[in-house]
């Protein structure tokens, strides 16, 4: 497929985390794409899923960078999960305030 399976160990490292502590999400760069609705029949499609599970194990507060957002043309009637779009600013005011932060 050609494809990186970052996205899927990333999903993965965020719902077993939020069996220890609140985790939130934050999406930056190429990676907002992540949160687009996709029909297509790919890996994609399991990411979807995936991503939809995340209010399941408690992962409410989901974020994206707004810049990236248009950036990369995506809309908010386009998102899998219902998230917030921040501003670089606030993307980087979350990160100073978590307690542990991990990168993908």
């Amino acid at each position: 497929m050609g494809a990186s399976v970052e996205p899927q160990e990333s999903l993965d490292a965020v719902l077993a985390g939020s069996a220890f502590a609140s985790c939130a999400v934050i999406f930056v760069g190429l990676g907002v794409t992540q949160l687009r609705r996709s029909e297509r029949s790919d890996f994609r499609k399991d990411f979807n899923r995936g991503f939809r599970a995340l209010g399941d194990f408690e992962v409410d507060d989901i974020f994206y960078c707004e810049a990236a957002a248009r950036d990369h043309g995506l809309l908010d009637h386009e998102l899998i999960v219902e998230a917030r779009s921040l501003s670089p600013k606030a993307i980087r005011q979350q990160i100073i305030d978590a307690h542990a932060v991990m990168s993908f």
